[in-house]
């Protein structure tokens, strides 16, 4: 498939999907913490869907596990803290036009692959571990890091944008978010013993 058709069928997606949503009612972003693990429901209107919009807490936020939301509230457990983006059902009149968009946003998907399965191999990431930045993993990317001797030491960069989580503890000395490890700028750091491998989303 040509550039040109691609580009075509880009905007014509775009216009599809953007009056789909004329009509949508305003949507909102609410927070709702855990605090000490504890569950916590936030009322919210919830008929057009909930979306995770930014994670606030260390704990890992996963829908169905450690978040989700029913018809008049969104939930929080086990320490998970974010912004939640809310909002009224789309008009049913959009439908069509939404399924339309989907469809072709799909075709340039199978497009933009058809037209580079013949690149070769980004193996930017395939020597990271060696480097302490750790490779990827499903859908995260691992870095071990480890307080020697006691000593504060930095490991990996870490995008503002990303979230860091202890995938495995390695030492005796509890691992403690914000007291023995943290996020310090851009670096992943680790002080006072504590040694783990961290998972970067």
């Amino acid at each position: 498939m040509s550039t040109h058709r691609i580009r075509f069928l880009a905007a014509l997606a775009g216009l599809l999907l953007l009056g789909a949503g004329g009509n949508a009612a305003a949507q909102s972003t609410i927070t709702c913490e855990s605090r000490n693990g504890q569950y916590q429901s936030c009322s919210a209107n919830t008929s057009g869907g909930v979306t995770l919009s930014r994670q606030l807490s260390s704990q890992g936020c996963w829908q169905g596990d450690t978040w989700g939301y029913d018809r008049n509230r969104v939930w929080v457990t086990r320490g998970c803290r974010a912004e939640f983006r809310v909002g009224g059902a789309s008009s049913s009149n959009n439908t069509g036009a939404k399924v339309a968009g989907a469809l072709v946003l799909g075709a340039i998907v199978a497009a933009a692959v058809a037209n580079n399965k013949h690149n070769d191999h980004d193996d930017r990431y395939d020597n990271d571990y060696d480097n302490g930045y750790g490779g990827g993993y499903g859908n995260g990317r691992e870095i071990r890091c480890e307080s020697t001797s006691g000593r504060y030491t930095t490991c990996g960069y870490v995008d503002r944008r990303q979230h860091v989580e202890i995938r495995r503890q390695l030492s005796n000395q509890q691992c403690v978010y914000g007291r023995n490890w943290g996020v310090d700028g851009r670096q992943l750091w680790v002080d006072d013993g504590c040694r783990a491998v961290f998972v970067v989303y």
